[in-house]
């Protein structure tokens, strides 16, 4: 009895947080015109906003394990609801895919991982590899849709470089390589070789995916360009798809 005293209270709270949030703290303050702080307004009120109610999912996830719920499967959901959460807030923020990482490693370790969901992840890496392969070939031919969003680009909309059609094609290659090589480790009984191909492009994908601080991924400082805003919207988080697709084939099934 007392266990579910103690859900019901959780949940009474999350609620209560959630909506006086809202509407005595969060919508007052962006209402008001005066108030700044070290990162753009919208962007700041967006990070305020997801860190505000990821505490009520945190607190749900408490109540869920009071009453009996495995820990790591309550892990699993608050991490994985909170990737949702700043997914649809802020799909810039690196928080998404770390929570995401948590919540499937968490339903790992309970070995409660879906097949569904593994299987899936691998073929959505690989469609998306095979496309993006494509994409290249067709610009390597001289197409010319997407190609002004695909080069990162200096604050004034300049591409910082042009690439030729020989490096265009050799990123098709790679593109094609990761997809054969995911494919084959998903299967089971690769090679070790294999394997290891599929953690160095895992490796690969997911320093992409943090950036180098200036132009591409998370952590990119210079986010107002063409390219900034297609990164922000598609690339990186297919990056990050492809990388959970990679990391889901190295998982034993």
């Amino acid at each position: 009895m007392s266990g579910w005293i103690s859900l019901a209270s959780l949940v009474f709270l999350a609620c209560a947080h959630s909506y006086l949030g809202e509407r005595l703290i969060l919508v007052p303050l962006f209402r008001s015109p005066g108030w700044q702080v070290g990162i753009p307004r919208s962007g700041a009120q967006r990070v305020l906003r997801f860190a505000w109610h990821l505490t009520s999912i945190a607190w749900l996830g408490l109540g869920a394990v009071i009453v009996g719920a495995p820990v790591g499967l309550a892990v699993a959901a608050v991490s994985l609801a909170s990737s949702l959460v700043v997914l649809l807030a802020m799909r810039s923020h690196l928080a998404w895919p770390v929570f995401l990482l948590g919540g499937l490693a968490a339903l790992e370790a309970e070995g409660r991982l879906p097949e569904l969901v593994r299987s899936g992840a691998v073929v959505a890496a690989v469609v998306v590899a095979v496309g993006a392969a494509a994409l290249h070939v067709y610009w390597a031919a001289g197409g010319r849709w997407g190609l002004a969003r695909a080069i990162p680009q200096t604050p004034d909309g300049a591409p910082r470089f042009r690439p030729g059609r020989l490096l265009t094609l050799a990123v098709a290659g790679l593109l094609g390589a990761f997809a054969a090589l995911v494919l084959a480790t998903a299967q089971g009984g690769a090679p070790t070789w294999v394997r290891l191909g599929t953690a160095g492009a895992l490796l690969v994908l997911v320093v992409r995916a943090v950036g180098d601080g200036r132009m591409v991924g998370f952590s990119k400082r210079l986010r107002t360009t063409a390219f900034g805003r297609a990164d922000d919207l598609v690339y990186t988080p297919l990056v990050v798809l492809m990388a959970v697709g990679a990391g889901m084939a190295l998982v034993p099934a």
